[in-house]
């Protein structure tokens, strides 16, 4: 083979191989393909600790031996999605930590937390044979001191108290969707937070949070910019991982992210969509 030659073939392989790895990093992703990932996003409490959320209402034990009954055939009719990749609610930079908890669960040398990651993540990646778990959480709230809107609503009288009474009617939801909530099966309770109406619903309170500010001050606004950012980001981490389309991933979150992970979604074109509730549904 003449030198020319081979400067030409070993310039198209490096093309090819520096294509790739850019389309790694970015997620191997077309909204053109006739064949795309498979996406469902499957909202949950968090059943381990409860207090990450905004209004907490009380949770079950789900360690216990009827829970743990129900949580086994939750994973049973989850698999049936049969996922590629597990995607959970845990910080992108405790991803190896998490990995490492994971291959001790494998060894059986990690007894599971009570959290949704362990309890559902770590159990359906097992099942599937999966040799690793994927967190895509991202969240930098306190570092921005102008989207702490209830320090900036404590200043003052009138914002105060319209935002103790949003967050005081949506405590009386959130108890009153809980004494129900704890009365079903898990995988009925997952069927209720996964109703298109509730996660709308669910969602719209944001609307009320964005109210709070004064004159050019937007504290309110800068905290809902900021959920649909980090709901964003969390999707770019999704897609990212994304390396065949014929993935099948299944995105485990708190209820209150799975209606813009949806939307995010479908909206990008790179996905197929689904419902968790065809899953949760189906007979086992």
């Amino acid at each position: 083979m003449r030198l020319r030659e081979k400067s030409v073939l070993l310039g198209f392989c490096f093309l090819f191989l520096s294509t790739f790895d850019v389309q790694a990093q970015t997620g191997i992703v077309d909204r053109d393909a006739k064949t795309k990932p498979a996406l469902v996003v499957l909202g949950t409490y968090h059943m381990g600790t409860p207090g990450n959320n905004v209004v907490n209402g009380k949770v079950d034990d789900i360690s216990s031996k009827e829970r743990q009954t129900q949580i086994v055939r939750l994973v049973e009719k989850l698999k049936a999605f049969q996922p590629t990749k597990i995607v959970m609610e845990c910080d992108l930079e405790d991803d190896a930590k998490t990995n490492e908890k994971y291959d001790k669960y494998l060894s059986g040398n990690y007894p599971l937390s009570k959290n949704e990651t362990d309890q559902l993540g770590f159990r359906l990646a097992k099942e599937s044979g999966h040799k690793k778990v994927h967190c895509v959480d991202w969240s930098d709230f306190w570092d921005d001191p102008s989207i702490n809107l209830w320090k900036y609503a404590a200043k003052d009288a009138e914002l105060d108290r319209f935002l103790k009474g949003v967050e005081g009617n949506l405590k009386k939801e959130v108890d009153a969707e809980h004494e129900k909530l704890f009365t079903l099966p898990v995988i009925d309770q997952l069927t209720l937070l996964n109703q298109p109406e509730r996660m709308e619903k669910d969602h719209q309170i944001y609307f009320d949070y964005m109210r709070i500010g004064r004159g050019k001050e937007y504290f309110g606004t800068n905290y809902l910019a900021w959920w649909y950012r980090r709901n964003l980001t969390i999707l770019d981490h999704i897609i990212r991982i994304t390396d065949s389309p014929y993935d099948r991933i299944l995105v485990i979150y708190g209820a209150g992210h799975a209606k813009l992970l949806t939307q995010f979604a479908r909206e990008s074109g790179f996905y197929q969509v689904d419902s968790p509730l065809q899953y949760l549904k189906a007979k086992s």
